[in-house]
């Protein structure tokens, strides 16, 4: 239908276009020589100029309004195709409206699992002296035992120097010295050293004793206990065991007491390090 519109509408603008080329007298001598005098002469009257120049408007407009009218009206619905007599059309069913989906609620983070503090196999302790090892005179002992405590307390932090210097007397430089060794190496592996225990196991003089200066040795025991972070992140307590077999103490009475003037630990035996298990 569209396609009968716009050529009926072509013609009638076309149709108009031709009315009004008549009432202009160039034209008009050009259908003159085909039609003869008689249509010129009723063109040349003012009457029929003046209704043909409207009527040619008229049927231009109605050309134009056949030309646009599709383009207002749009385009016609589409109608069902009829049903033939005898089949029943099947009904169409009307699509039932989807449930919107419920939403997934997020999935809330997983906690980490918490840093397990983990002990490692205990260390061996090592069997308690006899009697007959340690040979020291009991004072001297006493001091040796002093001052361990002494560095003891400094290497995990709760004593301090002035108590170190009371304890190991003149060897207080050296005994600082080794526990400054003892805690970088903790700190190299990110160990928090936590506990010692340590052990005479024999003391005996090394040289003869005189009456203000003696020499002895030792055989010495200590366990250094730390806390150590191991993969995946566990905090692991493991324990460092080392054994110093040959330790010279050398003490000075004075005022009626012994005060130690040198130390040296010698080389000691690791038997067990600060490892993750």
């Amino acid at each position: 239908m569209r396609g009968l519109e716009q050529l009926t509408g072509i013609l009638f603008i076309g149709l108009g276009v031709i009315l009004f080329l008549l009432t202009r007298p160039e034209w008009a001598r050009i259908f003159q020589g085909r039609r003869g005098k008689a249509l010129l002469d009723l063109l040349d009257r003012r009457e029929w100029q003046v209704m043909l120049t409207g009527f040619s408007f008229l049927i231009a407009s109605v050309g134009y309004g056949l030309l646009l009218y599709p383009y207002f009206m749009g385009p016609s619905p589409l109608r069902p195709s009829p049903t033939p007599p005898g089949v029943a059309q099947a009904p169409i069913p009307s699509p039932s409206p989807q449930p919107s989906p419920s939403p997934i609620p997020p999935r809330s983070p997983e906690p980490s699992p918490p840093m397990l503090t983990r002990v490692a196999s205990p260390s061996p302790i090592p069997a308690s002296p006899t009697p007959s090892s340690l040979m020291c005179d009991p004072d001297v002992l006493q001091v040796i035992e002093r001052a361990n405590a002494a560095q003891e307390a400094y290497i995990v932090g709760q004593g301090t120097l002035e108590q170190l210097a009371a304890a190991w007397g003149d060897a207080a430089p050296e005994a600082r010295r080794q526990g400054d060794r003892l805690r970088q190496a903790a700190q190299a592996i990110r160990a928090t050293i936590q506990d010692i225990q340590w052990e005479i196991r024999s003391c005996a003089p090394a040289s003869p004793p005189g009456p203000d200066l003696i020499e002895v040795r030792t055989e010495e025991t200590w366990i250094y206990r730390a806390s150590l972070v191991c993969p995946p992140g566990q905090r692991v307590i493991v324990d460092r065991v080392v054994t110093y077999p040959s330790e010279i103490y050398r003490l000075a009475a004075q005022g009626g007491r012994w005060r130690i003037t040198r130390w040296s630990p010698g080389e000691g035996t690791l038997q067990q390090d600060w490892r993750c298990p």
